[in-house]
């Protein structure tokens, strides 16, 4: 018994088999989708595997700052964000642009901190919510 398996190869690209590191990761499209992430929080740095980048994250997750529960927010769209994209390639022939994707993971968390009390005292909470359509 077990899940007959005819082709691993991922859905987004078709080259490479479709791994957790691949499918989140390290394939074009999704490193391009985190880097914009991570570059609306005024973040550089090179991305990484699924096992560094989740320790990286793990990391920033130890404070309570605003930052941080946007973070937090962000990790989970993005994670579901790529699975629906993959889901929507796979199953409904649709392909969306990275920009698009992105605006999703926005759309989310604005909703989701809408009613937060946020402080914009701090310029760097008002930049982030800037960035990010926060009000």
């Amino acid at each position: 018994m077990g899940l007959s398996i005819k082709n691993d190869k991922c859905v987004l690209r078709g080259a490479e088999a479709e791994t957790r590191d691949h499918l989140f990761f390290d394939y074009g499209f999704v490193r391009e989708l985190w880097g914009d992430i991570l570059t609306l929080f005024g973040v550089t740095r090179w991305v990484n595997c699924w096992d560094r980048e989740l320790a990286w994250v793990v990391h920033c997750f130890k404070w309570k700052s605003l930052i941080v529960r946007v973070f937090k927010l962000d990790w989970a769209c993005h994670v579901y964000n790529i699975w629906k994209e993959r889901n929507s390639r796979l199953f409904g022939g649709k392909v969306r642009l990275v920009g698009d994707v992105l605006k999703d993971i926005k759309e989310a968390i604005q909703i989701r901190l809408k009613g937060w009390a946020i402080s914009r005292a701090n310029p760097r909470d008002d930049s982030l919510c800037v960035k990010w359509g926060i009000s």
